[in-house]
């Protein structure tokens, strides 16, 4: 007991400079106020009327308020305004499944109907099997690539530079689904036939290595001179000093915006459809024809949300990883 009262008295002495607003105590009124106000007012369930409607978006605002109080204050846990945070999302889509009116058993039957993807589940792990193979495919083709002309257009030549320039500008400014089309339906008439698969690759490393070029160009000349004369100095020769002095430190520096695009290529693996790549896109149509429900893109999306969320969420650990490796 004696704990107990130890501990409200350290939180009142630890608010006891904050405005009354921000204190625990009041924090706690207003919340059972407001829990109380939605117990007492709010309407039933299904569409309410206007005067209804209104107390449900005043009820709503007044819970964004203590939300508020409570987010801007420095000195609540990182924890309780994450919990807060997450609160005031979960209730608006409770209040919208709750009051919008919608009908829920009919969306179900008609964007969540499992029932009917019956020999469906194999097509759908081939197309993810493509957008993979994809995926990896250019990834990998334009980091090679994009490092490769990135180290060129350090060298300062003016002729090399010139192409690059152009490369750059041009699959930079031309939009993927255009590259795609040109290069499958065009080249053709070049007595130049790809396969979808490998054409669909070509635009992606066109355009990606495009952006990873400026992306390591920009990692490599944010070296400082000084690192390069030291090492030229100890005998290094260009090769060995951007092999081992250079490059180390530019992946470091490159490593947050090149793992964005890497996300950003597995998203415009989509753009495949439309020269008929089997990719997961192209299989979510096909089954949406075959069982006449839009579930197929629904679970689709499901999917593409399980693979680039991770990746996203690297991407922010590698940007933390790197701002503390600067401050060190």
């Amino acid at each position: 007991m004696t704990d107990i009262r130890t501990t409200i008295d350290d939180w009142r002495n630890r608010g006891a400079h904050q405005p009354w607003f921000r204190r625990y105590e009041w924090l706690a009124i207003g919340l059972v106020g407001w829990i109380a106000a939605a117990v007492l007012f709010l309407p039933p369930f299904g569409k309410p009327t206007p005067l209804g409607a209104a107390g449900v978006i005043l009820w709503y605002l007044t819970g964004f308020v203590l939300a508020g109080v409570m987010l801007t204050d420095r000195e609540k846990p990182i924890l309780l305004k994450r919990a807060t945070s997450l609160s005031v999302i979960v209730l608006f889509f409770w209040l919208f499944y709750r009051y919008s009116g919608t009908r829920w058993d009919r969306v179900q039957e008609q964007f969540f109907n499992f029932s009917r993807m019956d020999g469906v589940w194999e097509l759908y792990a081939q197309g993810l099997l493509v957008t993979l193979q994809l995926s990896i495919v250019a990834a990998v083709l334009s980091i090679i690539f994009g490092l490769t002309f990135g180290i060129l257009r350090t060298l300062g030549n003016p002729v090399i530079d010139l192409f690059l320039g152009l490369h750059v500008d041009i699959f930079r400014a031309l939009p993927l689904i255009v590259s795609m089309v040109l290069i499958f339906y065009a080249l053709p008439f070049l007595g130049i036939r790809l396969p979808a698969f490998w054409a669909a690759v070509l635009a992606l490393v066109l355009m990606n290595s495009a952006y990873q070029t400026e992306i390591f160009r920009a990692g490599i000349e944010s070296i400082p001179r000084g690192q390069i004369d030291a090492a030229r100095a100890l005998g290094l020769g260009p090769g060995a000093t951007m092999r081992f002095v250079i490059l180390p430190q530019a992946f470091k520096i490159v490593i947050p915006p090149l793992t964005n695009n890497l996300v950003s290529l597995v998203k415009d693996t989509a753009v495949a459809y439309v020269i008929t790549v089997p990719e997961l896109l192209t299989t979510a149509q096909q089954a949406v024809t075959w069982k006449r429900t839009p579930t197929p893109l629904v679970l689709s999306m499901f999917v593409y949300l399980a693979t680039l969320i991770p990746l996203i969420h690297l991407t922010r650990r590698l940007e933390r990883r790197l701002d503390a490796w600067n401050v060190r």
